[in-house]
């Protein structure tokens, strides 16, 4: 698993595949800030199963399959571009789901009620896993109330309650 959000962090290094990037990161107060989901829009539906098989969310009507984590607690993704990862954790300690993007650096990290922090700079930034796997265009993962689906768009991830965000090169965008 990852180096865990937030800006306490002082420098690390991001590894995709056989490239290595290197970040100078400096912490500091003032570049994270709260929002809770606005009912705007989506353009993917969000899944409603909490347990056991999921219901697929659609992309353009269309069911995507849905790959599993790599725990039964959790695990994480990269997006076939490599240029946004993700964590996504349900277990008694830490239940959340955190997306970041490498170029522009920032990330967002969603609870299980839809509450976001977002973060810009690279102080947001945190190291993938070694051998993190690639969430397909077209396809879905999730544990416990948390969904993503990976799109040529961006990474969707929502929970329960519709609640959720997209993350892409343009943003991080509030939906539910």
């Amino acid at each position: 698993m990852r180096s865990r959000f937030p800006a306490r962090r002082t420098c690390g290094a991001l590894v995709l595949g056989a490239a290595v990037l290197l970040a100078a990161c400096t912490g500091g107060p003032g570049t994270a800030t709260t929002t809770t989901a606005s009912s705007t829009t989506s353009s993917t539906a969000p899944a409603t199963t909490t347990t056991g098989s999921p219901t697929p969310t659609t992309i353009s009507g269309v069911p995507t399959p849905f790959v599993p984590m790599q725990t039964a607690t959790g695990g994480e993704f990269l997006s076939p571009s490599g240029n946004i990862s993700c964590e996504v954790n349900f277990s008694p300690t830490t239940q959340d789901a955190l997306c970041l993007t490498l170029s522009p650096p920032r990330s967002v990290n969603m609870t299980v009620d839809g509450t976001l922090t977002q973060c810009v700079g690279v102080q947001c930034l945190s190291n993938a896993g070694v051998d993190t796997p690639t969430l397909a265009y077209g396809t879905e993962t999730g544990v416990g109330p948390f969904r993503c689906v990976s799109a040529t768009t961006g990474i969707t991830c929502t929970v329960t309650s519709g609640k959720g965000f997209t993350i892409n090169t343009a943003g991080i965008t509030p939906g539910g």
